[in-house]
């Protein structure tokens, strides 16, 4: 019996996690074969258990293997894979990480997760202090996106981009300098129409507020802000009906979503 089949996104990371020697699997990816018989390893442990090995679970899926595939030459392509592990061991099906490989994914994509758990870990170490009511909602998005269903996940994220975006208004509101330039977007009752008012008054006072430079970016991520809670919904909040969007969309705007949090942190703080 084959197991589930997994995505190129998907089978992309743990390559890199086994790459980069934070998974560890029973034979070291110095051949092809080993790639394919690791990540068939790493995906039994995380979806059924963490004693499961791949002689226990179910048999790789033939797509899964197919794209491990895809993704080592597309690695190689890129410069992060050379072939051949050392001089006793030149050519095919031998492999390493080449030195540039090295430095480029242990410094790109921080924001790497394979579960729910380690994506709100993630996000509570980048922005800590989101609001309980955020952080529900965005591990629903989460739980949802791993589940398959990638309407329901771009409808909790946007309401978790909305819940954290209203705190910051309010904040912004009893700011005893500024506070006066933000009751307008208090008093909005739209969300579009608030992000619009907010961004028009904070940017009269950004200049003023301490740190300022790390809050500089403010406008590019409110309008994802934007755009992420209007994903499933129209400026009302009733549902829109629209077509879900591919996972690889809801995978990006999950990582975008920490970006726009950590900013949404360092807002509250400049104006608390």
């Amino acid at each position: 019996m084959y197991g589930a089949a997994h995505t190129y996104e998907e089978i992309r990371e743990v390559i890199i996690d086994i790459l980069l020697k934070k998974e560890v699997v029973s034979h070291p990816p110095e051949q092809f074969g080993n790639l394919l018989s690791g990540a068939h390893e790493v995906f039994c442990r995380r979806e059924i258990g963490p004693h499961v090995t791949r002689f226990d679970g179910p048999q790789q899926h033939p797509q899964d293997g197919e794209l491990i595939r895809d993704v080592f030459w597309d690695l190689f392509r890129q410069g992060v894979i050379t072939l051949g592990m050392n001089n006793n061991n030149e050519n095919w099906p031998f492999f390493r990480l080449s030195h540039l490989g090295k430095e480029t994914l242990a410094s790109s994509n921080p924001y790497r997760f394979h579960s729910t758990t380690a994506y709100i870990n993630l996000l509570k170490a980048e922005a800590p202090g989101l609001q309980g009511a955020t952080i529900m909602y965005i591990e629903e998005a989460v739980s949802s996106y791993h589940s398959g269903n990638m309407l329901a996940a771009c409808v909790m994220m946007g309401v978790a981009a909305e819940c954290e975006f209203l705190h910051l208004v309010e904040v912004a509101a009893t700011n005893s300098s500024h506070g006066a330039k933000f009751s307008q977007a208090l008093k909005e009752k739209l969300v579009k129409q608030k992000i619009e008012k907010f961004k028009a008054s904070l940017a009269t006072v950004l200049p003023h507020l301490p740190n300022s430079s790390d809050v500089e970016d403010v406008g590019t991520k409110l309008d994802y802000a934007q755009s992420v809670i209007r994903i499933a919904r129209n400026d009302a909040g009733h549902p829109s009906g629209i077509s879900a969007p591919v996972r690889e969309m809801v995978y990006i705007n999950l990582q975008l979503f920490i970006h726009f949090a950590k900013l949404t942190i360092k807002l509250q703080a400049a104006l608390a």
